[in-house]
């Protein structure tokens, strides 16, 4: 790895992007910087070993199948494809979390029973103890059942 700060324009240079003084400046830098003459002279071998590859060109007819199915639009059914698969599992997963969120809102079961003391309603009395001593739901629920039972004794 090329610790210079000057390596960033080792592409540059190496393309023939670099003009006048910058040029200067940075041949004057590769004469003294061993790093970089080194990146620089593996970029010129791999840029060699690129231009001797054989490029393989195709035949007339091949050339002319490719353009033939360009121009009816081989290229586009892919994408078109790609598009209504997409839009079919959109579509189901709509529809599926659909029938979930509306199994959600309408359970199936019915509740339990809320026990006797959830709902004793509390009467108000003048008495300041007795408001003290039915401030817990099970002191509501005693005192609910004890007015029940007196109510029935004759």
């Amino acid at each position: 790895m090329n610790t210079c700060a000057l390596n960033t324009k080792l592409d540059a240079y190496h393309d023939g992007e670099l003009a006048g003084a910058e040029l200067a400046s940075f041949e004057r830098h590769l004469a003294e910087c061993g790093e970089c003459s080194r990146q620089l002279a593996q970029l010129r071998a791999m840029s060699d070993l690129f231009a001797a590859a054989p490029q393989v060109k195709l035949s007339q007819i091949a050339m002319h199948r490719l353009h033939q199915r360009i121009d009816v639009g081989g290229a586009d059914q892919g994408l078109l494809r790609l598009g209504w698969t997409m839009s079919a599992i959109a579509a189901s997963l709509l529809l599926v979390g659909s029938v979930w969120l509306t199994r959600m809102s309408n359970p199936t079961t019915t509740p339990e029973a809320a026990p006797p003391w959830v709902g004793v309603p509390v009467v108000a009395q003048a008495d300041p103890a007795y408001r003290e001593i039915a401030a817990t739901p099970a002191a509501q629920w005693y005192l609910a059942d004890a007015s029940t039972r007196n109510d029935e004794i004759p």
